[in-house]
Parts: C-alpha cells; sequence; structure tokens
C-alpha cells in the first residue's frame, strides 16, 4: 500500500509519531496541571519510603505514623537548607540595591565619556548626544512607573490569594504522599495483575530511565557548577557571589548560553581595563564549568537519552511557545516522553526495525 509515495509501514511510522505527539501535548497542557501535586507527591513518597519501609520491618511501627515522621525529618532538612540559601539570596539582593546609587554613578561616568565621544565624532555640539539619551531614558522610566506600579497594586489581592492557595497545595502534597507511603505496596500488588497497569508501566519505566537521567543529571552539573562559579568569585571578593553563581548555573543548563555568556565578556572587559587577576580567575572558572559538564554529562546520562543538542534546543522553543517559560523544562521532557513512548509501542507491535535515531548521538 502507498500513498504520496510513501511505504505502508512510513505512512504508519507518521501517523504513530502525530498521535503521540498529539497525546502528549494534551497531556502536558490540560492534564498535567490536574496531576502535578500528585506526581510531586509520588516522588516524596518514593523519596521517604525507604526509612517508612525501615520503621515499619524492623520496628513494626504504621507505615502512616513512619511515613510522617520522615516527611517530617525531610521538610526539616530541606526547609532549613532552603531558609539558609534565601537568607543569603535577600542579603546580597539587599546590598545590592542599597550600592544602585553608586553603580548609578559609575554607569554616568561611562555614558559621559561614550556620549562626548560621540559628539566629537559627529561634530555635534558638547552635551547634544547626552541631552538626546537623558531625554529617552527619562520616558522609558515614566511609562515604567506610569505601567507597572498600578498592575503591582492591583495584583495585590491577586497575589495574596495565590500565596493562600499554594500553601493549601502544599498541605495536600504532605497528605497525599503519606498516604501514598501507606497504600503504596497493595497498590502495586493489586495493579500488577492488570495489563494496562503493565503497559503504562513499561512506558513509566523507560521514561525515568531516561527523564530522571536528564534532571539528574541537570541538577547534579548546576549544583557543582553554582559551587565553582560561587567559589570563584568569592575569590575576586565579589559581594553577590552566591546571587550571581546560582544565576550563572541557571544559565549553564540552557543549550547555546552556558556560562559564558557572562564570564566571558565579563572576564574581557576586566582584562581590557586592565586587571588581570580577576580576568584569570573569571575565564578559569568558565574552563572550569564547561570540563565539569563535558565529563559529567555523558558519565551521568550515558546512552540512556544522548539527544542531540540541536533537537533539545528546538523542544525548548517549542515548549516556550506552547508552555510559555515552563515550556524551558516542559519541552525536553515531552521529547522524551514522546521518543520513550514510540519506542515501547515499537517494541510491542515487535516493528523495531524502522526506528529512526536520528535524535540521539552517536558519540
Amino acid at each position: 500500500m502507498k500513498f504520496l509515495g510513501l511505504k505502508s509501514y512510513q505512512i504508519r511510522w507518521f501517523l504513530t509519531i502525530a498521535l503521540i505527539t498529539l497525546g502528549v501535548y494534551l497531556g502536558l497542557k490540560y492534564l498535567l496541571p490536574l496531576i502535578f501535586p500528585f506526581l510531586v507527591a509520588y516522588f516524596i513518597a518514593w523519596i521517604i519510603r525507604p526509612v517508612t519501609e525501615l520503621l515499619y520491618n524492623k520496628l513494626k511501627i504504621p507505615r502512616v505514623v513512619g511515613g510522617s515522621a520522615a516527611l517530617i525529618l525531610l521538610v526539616a532538612v530541606f526547609g532549613t537548607a532552603l531558609c539558609m540559601l534565601i537568607n543569603v539570596l535577600i542579603r546580597q539582593a539587599f546590598e545590592f540595591v542599597k550600592n544602585i546609587p553608586i553603580y548609578l554613578e559609575i554607569i554616568t561616568d561611562k555614558l559621559d565619556s561614550i556620549c562626548r565621544r560621540c559628539d566629537q565624532l559627529m561634530g555635534c555640539d558638547c552635551g547634544t548626544v547626552r541631552a538626546i539619551v537623558d531625554d529617552h531614558l527619562t520616558n522609558g522610566f515614566n511609562n515604567l512607573k506610569s505601567n507597572l506600579v498600578p498592575k503591582l497594586t492591583g495584583h495585590t489581592i491577586t497575589i495574596t490569594i495565590a500565596t493562600i492557595a499554594f500553601i493549601g497545595i502544599l498541605l495536600i502534597i504532605f497528605v497525599a504522599a503519606v498516604l501514598i507511603v501507606k497504600d503504596l505496596p497493595v497498590f502495586h500488588e493489586k495493579a500488577e495483575k492488570n495489563q494496562i497497569y503493565k503497559d503504562i508501566h513499561r512506558v513509566t519505566e523507560k521514561l525515568s530511565e531516561a527523564g530522571l537521567a536528564y534532571l539528574r543529571c541537570q541538577l547534579i552539573i548546576m549544583i557543582i557548577v553554582a559551587v565553582i562559579c560561587i567559589l570563584g568569585l568569592t575569590l575576586i571578593k565579589n559581594n553577590y557571589a552566591v546571587l550571581i553563581g546560582i544565576g550563572i548555573a541557571i544559565m549553564d543548563a540552557l543549550p547555546i548560553l552556558g556560562s559564558g555568556i557572562v564570564l566571558v565578556p565579563w572576564g574581557i572587559i576586566v582584562l581590557i581595563n586592565g586587571n588581570i587577576y580577576v580576568a584569570a580567575i573569571l575565564i578559569t572558572t568558565f574552563l572550569l564549568a564547561q570540563i565539569v559538564r563535558e565529563i559529567l554529562e555523558p558519565k551521568l546520562i550515558g546512552n540512556r537519552i544522548g539527544i542531540k543538542p540541536i533537537f533539545t534546543l528546538i523542544a525548548m522553543y517549542i515548549g516556550v511557545k506552547l508552555f510559555s517559560i515552563a515550556g524551558f523544562i516542559l519541552g525536553p521532557i515531552g521529547l522524551i516522553i514522546i521518543i520513550t513512548i514510540f519506542k515501547v509501542v515499537n517494541e510491542k507491535t515487535g516493528n523495531t526495525a524502522n526506528q529512526d535515531n536520528v535524535f540521539y548521538n552517536e558519540d
């Protein structure tokens, strides 16, 4: 059977990909927001389950009690670490705000110098270019003030309601996590007899292998890069080492951008200004971050995902277009889901010969 010159297996290939892609899009768009709290609860339950089972098997403590205790301990540990991190970030943010007048004075001096050179190049009277720049800056600030402040004031009630809703969702997640830990063994025992569960489990098993490998890899590398950047910025006595270091680590996880988009220009500028020590530290920090990513990424992910960077970038772009800022994460995850489901469908139908590895690295 041929259609538009395509063979039957090619038609099935395209239809399968199209249906899977449509299903993944609908799932991420409409189903994920409804079940996301319970996915988080399941992940938390997966973390605290070993402790819960240990307490249940060794000390005969009920799973509800053991799960609650393990959850409280987990929240206490991560909550304390998070509070300490937020405290450092807030202190550095306040220090930055306090020093804004100093930075504005430095920027003003640089701007005066640039404007004087422009006046000389264009043969204008001294101060002409600066007057034009000041006029545009004043209009820009006035527009920002007139548009931003009323919006922030008008959304105060909305922000308050959203905060209360967020707290409520957190409580639902914690309660759901304890209940999942309690009923998980019984659920697995009953569900394993169901054929639909077996098919879903095949997909989720491969998905967890690929998806968790990707997320774990990015998280580990981000943490190491953040530590390297914070240490490097601390060596040059930067007052915002933690704030900038975490920001660079987040950018380093994005394709194309990377840590070099901040560290390399920064290093070049300070080198031009004659500060060789600071430039050497910044460039060394960039090189260390790149070496860590190049070494750890293949080892942590291996052949379990290996999606080519260009397709990760395309997935991110499409994700942002479809899901706004969340698409930076949902795009690559959606691509992993599509590829995983397609592989499982092909394995089940015995049609493994026609799988196309165009998405994957062959290194």
